[in-house]
């Protein structure tokens, strides 16, 4: 009976499998930073952009109505052409291998960034591709077994709270830029720390061994 008793307490130890997985897109697989800097012709600052500091707009010296203002010029164009990150394909197809995983973006208030997210996943997916969700609440979606990857510590914190799980992708502008030189290693090993599961990759290696 005892020793039922403890495999009974190592099993309830063990993290559940993520039942769904929420992934964000500017700042994670979009790189909207830059397009909106160069927009305003301040490119250089991406090199040397203050860490931690989240307010965009204040860090060019702008408030967020000028910020703003140029970006909603370009309207839909703008978000449809965004450029997408070097890692973004990698990192929603592995984690495609750990769970089923929707977009989840939050725009802003001008309607066309609607229809430029919208575009953006269509030209990268197909337009027949549906696995996306666009509204700023993502904490709705929270409940015990989903995982938010999110760059916004606002987002991780609402998600947290209304019984989900939060991974704040590693950016300069948020507090977990010490490991933004390799952000899906962050990624995957927070995913193996809250859920158990190991990256596809290790995965893979530990099979061919």
């Amino acid at each position: 009976m005892a020793a039922a008793h403890n495999r009974v307490m190592h099993s309830s130890d063990t993290p559940p499998r993520p039942s769904h997985i929420f992934l964000d897109m500017d700042g994670v697989l979009v790189d909207f930073i830059s397009a909106a800097v160069r927009l305003h012709g301040h490119g250089h600052r991406l090199a040397e952009w203050p860490t931690g500091i989240w307010e965009d707009h204040s860090v060019l010296g702008l408030t967020p109505a000028d910020f703003w203002g140029p970006i909603e010029t370009h309207g839909a164009k703008f978000w449809a052409e965004l450029e997408p990150y070097p890692w973004a394909l990698e990192l929603y197809e592995q984690l495609r291998e750990i769970a089923p995983v929707t977009i989840a973006s939050s725009p802003n208030q001008d309607p066309h960034c609607l229809e430029g997210k919208v575009q953006w996943l269509q030209k990268r997916f197909g337009r027949r591709f549906r696995d996306f969700l666009i509204g700023p609440p993502k904490h709705l979606m929270a409940r015990p077994g989903t995982v938010l990857v999110d760059d916004s510590p606002r987002m991780i914190r609402e998600f947290n709270a209304a019984g989900g799980r939060g991974i704040l992708f590693p950016q300069p502008w948020n507090d977990n830029h010490p490991h933004r030189q390799d952000p899906l290693a962050y990624v995957f090993k927070q995913l193996e720390r809250r859920t158990g599961m190991p990256a596809p990759s290790a995965v893979e290696k530990d099979a061919a061994s």
